[in-house]
């Protein structure tokens, strides 16, 4: 490979990143410094760290979880589902689909949330996670409250989209293939899944150390 076409690479790589404004994404030992931190900080500890599970566990855009209904993810007898259908209104260009709640961590901190906070709320609202005005998030504010909880346990530069971009990086260094990648993060074009698990600093710094 010449220097010419390494350096384009890297150059078309960053661009990339740069017009997608793409998330920073976590490790698991990143994401439960995360959690520890929200969990003896947050004036909504159980709440927040059932978000950040939310996302990271399962890989759910913000606009998914902001409307979140607890008839999705609980069945009849009130339990947590492990397949959760997510309706079509609350998907990207109305698709629906599925999601996993099969992660312990996830399944703990969220059922904690339920169980000790969720249902002693009395509000007309079925939305799972509810702001301090007892409604439901917007878009736009759970994205900002996101940024918020990363920000205040010490990573800048993460998002609402951190743990959906954290948990496809991550699934593709266990050794999961990008097509079963693809399937669980929802993704129509598996390019964008691509986008999602190929570039972070360490492989842009690999490229450069020769040149």
């Amino acid at each position: 490979m010449s220097l010419l076409t390494i350096r384009n690479d890297v150059t078309k790589e960053i661009n990339m990143r740069v017009h997608e404004g793409q998330a920073r994404s976590l490790n698991n030992e990143q994401f439960q410094e995360v959690i520890d931190y929200t969990l003896a900080n947050s004036r909504y500890p159980l709440r927040d760290t059932a978000l950040l599970a939310v996302s990271y566990c399962c890989g759910l855009r913000v606009m998914e979880i902001a409307e979140l209904d607890l008839d999705d993810i609980l069945n009849s007898e009130g339990e947590l589902r492990q397949n959760v259908t997510l309706r079509k209104i609350a998907t990207k260009r109305a698709k629906g689909g599925v999601a996993y709640f099969s992660s312990p961590m996830l399944r703990e901190l969220l059922s904690k949330y339920l169980v000790e906070v969720r249902s002693l709320k009395s509000t007309d609202t079925r939305a799972v996670f509810i702001s301090k005005h007892l409604k439901r998030f917007s878009k736009s504010s759970l994205s900002r409250h996101f940024g918020t909880l990363y920000k205040k346990a010490g990573y800048e530069g993460c998002m609402g989209y951190t743990g959906r971009r954290s948990l496809g990086r991550n699934l593709n260094r266990s050794g999961v293939s990008v097509f079963n990648i693809q399937k669980i993060l929802r993704h129509t074009d598996i390019k964008t899944t691509q986008r999602y698990i190929d570039v972070d600093e360490d492989m842009l710094a690999n490229l450069v150390s020769g040149v």
